[in-house]
């Protein structure tokens, strides 16, 4: 008689990312078709998910004056569906308000749903207050006319 019950899941494990973690928040993010970029520059800003030693989601946020830029939010696709990004999220906004943030901006392909959920709205690229232009991802995304149309603006107070 075959099991009904799945097997159960290993519990994930939110925690601050360590220098050793950069090669494999790396990898989780670049499977994920995003760029893996500067994520040294701002590791005091990543959250990681960690599921039996492994490192399976991760998260970053970084600081331009009183706002802040939600960057790589990923989960492996064996956990999707479990939380762990909605846990990291919520990580990332509670550092973004103890760090004095009073808005957040990210940009998003195809999680418009998930970021709504989260509080976030569209805005455009003009919405954005000036300090967190200066983030790679706005410079990247305002000088690319073909990829706005693919990419979502979100914003929310924090």
């Amino acid at each position: 008689m075959p099991n009904k019950h799945p097997a159960p899941v290993a519990e994930i494990t939110i925690r601050a990312a360590r220098p050793d973690d950069v090669p494999r928040i790396a990898d989780v993010i670049a499977a994920a078709d995003l760029p893996p970029l500067l994520i040294e520059e701002h590791l005091d800003g990543f959250v990681v998910g960690e599921q039996s030693g492994e490192i399976v989601a991760c998260g970053g946020i970084e600081f331009y004056g009183d706002c802040a830029v939600i960057r790589s939010v990923v989960c492996d696709e064996r956990i999707r569906g479990q939380g762990a990004g909605s846990r990291i999220t919520r990580a990332l906004l509670e550092h973004g308000r103890t760090a004095g943030a009073t808005d957040i901006y990210l940009f998003t392909g195809d999680a418009l749903p998930f970021w709504e959920r989260h509080g976030f709205v569209e805005v455009t690229l003009d919405d954005w207050k000036e300090p967190p232009r200066a983030c790679w991802q706005y410079q990247f995304v305002s000088q690319a006319d073909e990829l706005r149309a693919q990419i979502h603006t979100m914003w929310r107070r924090a």
